[in-house]
């Protein structure tokens, strides 16, 4: 008898959520190699990217809300490697020795695009290619906010390459709180993956199996 996809995946889910290693996965799942054997090769199909595009735009709909964004945020956030052989970087300005997140989102704070690289990449460069991954399942994109960390010729390429205006929004400095204007829904995104103990830490050997576990967060 076939295992159903979906009690496949709501056991990836499950390993996400919970931050369980793959060999103590519970017994109502299928057996672990099975569910990680699925993991791996829908990752190689880009079928969560596909799952997500999908149900952002159902969800949009459901606000009551074009299913194509026209505006978006993004924002980087390094995280520790757990795994002394995991791909990794150092990100100087946070002292971090981890990979890095890059992701955009759109008004509500729902993924559009993510990718995860060694921390030591420059937000700048991984938000290019971000950019050009967007510009494919979302082509209605005309405005991105972002933090100061991509000033420079980011703005102009994004502008000249893919026709997308990127607005540096500043944080507030005077010793309260102040959520940055247009850009805090993805700081709150980058919040909500507290919820979810795989991503308190980065515990994959590769980026790309560790941006398929942040991608599962819809």
């Amino acid at each position: 008898m076939r295992t159903p996809f979906f009690l496949i995946l709501d056991a990836i889910i499950f390993i996400d959520v919970s931050g369980c290693q793959w060999r103590l996965l519970p017994k109502e799942y299928p057996k672990w190699q099975t569910v990680y054997y699925y993991f791996r090769r829908w990752g190689a199909m880009d079928a969560f990217a596909e799952i997500e595009d999908s149900l952002v735009e159902a969800v949009r709909l459901r606000r009551g809300e074009s299913p194509q964004p026209t505006i978006g945020a993004i924002d980087s956030e390094s995280s520790r490697s757990a795994l002394p052989r995991s791909q990794k970087g150092i990100d100087g300005n946070k002292k971090v020795k981890g990979v890095k997140r890059n992701i955009i989102t759109d008004k509500d704070g729902d993924i559009l695009e993510a990718s995860t690289t060694p921390a030591n990449i420059h937000d700048s460069k991984s938000a290019y290619a971000l950019l050009a991954m967007l510009v494919v399942a979302f082509p209605w994109i005309k405005r991105i906010y972002a933090d100061r960390g991509y000033r420079g010729n980011f703005i102009e390429k994004a502008r000249h390459d893919f026709e997308i205006d990127v607005e540096i929004t500043h944080s507030n400095y005077s010793g309260q709180f102040v959520p940055a204007k247009k850009r805090w829904v993805v700081e709150r995104t980058f919040a909500w993956l507290e919820n979810f103990r795989r991503l308190c830490r980065n515990y994959e050997e590769t980026t790309e199996s560790a941006n398929e576990m942040l991608l599962l967060i819809f």
